[in-house]
């Protein structure tokens, strides 16, 4: 899976091409902190599906994919 900056987060958070607003969570990472997006439940009538980016080291348990309604 893929990592990515904040900065990289945020930018293809506003893109005219992927949507806006889609990646949920980036204000959460740190500036030095790599992250990765995983799929939600959650879906945006004009965004399509919901990302959540969290810590790339942060393992998933089965707690994290409930509270965020991860999909995997």
């Amino acid at each position: 899976m893929t990592t990515h900056t904040k900065d990289q987060l945020l930018q293809m958070n506003a893109s005219p091409t992927l949507g806006f607003n889609w990646i949920k969570n980036i204000d959460n990472i740190s500036n030095n902190t790599l992250a990765k997006i995983y799929p939600t439940g959650d879906a945006c009538m004009m965004s399509g599906r919901i990302y959540i980016a969290l810590p790339a080291t942060l393992e998933l348990t089965r707690e994290i994919k409930t509270k965020y309604n991860i999909w995997l």
